[in-house]
């Protein structure tokens, strides 16, 4: 995995979020704090105007929310492990509990389809799914993402 796109610093532990909507928000936050996104804010909405065409909630608890908005600095992915299970509408109706996030630049080249399409087939090898699930440990979770 290209280090500009993931690092360990890209995984952010979502201790508060109750709720798709606070999700969302502190993810905007995060993304803008590590430099991928111009704005919070804006990423936030890109979020929900995505969630808006079709959930990103597969199964098993994990989801993909991306965004293409106006705001996206450079592409980015970013693992949010959340405490509480967020209800996301899933395809499986279960709580989400890991979120794969993608930046996405607006202007930005297909990569993000390819990357969409690794992470969504590294999600049927049950191993890497648990390790994810399960793990707390950022090195771990790291040395997981980078086997994408």
């Amino acid at each position: 995995m290209d280090k500009e796109i993931f690092n360990k610093e890209n995984i952010f532990y979502d201790q508060s979020s109750t709720t798709q909507d606070d999700a969302f928000k502190n993810i905007g936050k995060f993304v803008a704090e590590k430099g991928y996104s111009n704005s919070a804010n804006a990423f936030y909405e890109g979020l929900k105007t995505r969630e808006a065409e079709s959930t990103t909630g597969f199964k098993d608890g994990i989801a993909i929310p991306h965004s293409n908005d106006d705001s996206v600095e450079k592409p980015g992915l970013f693992l949010i492990k959340f405490t509480n299970g967020i209800e996301w509408n899933a395809l499986d109706n279960k709580p989400i509990k890991v979120a794969f996030v993608l930046s996405i630049p607006k202007n930005g080249s297909t990569e993000h389809l390819k990357l969409l399409s690794k992470i969504a087939r590294k999600l049927m090898d049950d191993e890497f799914r648990q390790n994810i699930l399960d793990s707390n440990d950022q090195d771990v979770l790291s040395e997981a993402i980078n086997q994408i």
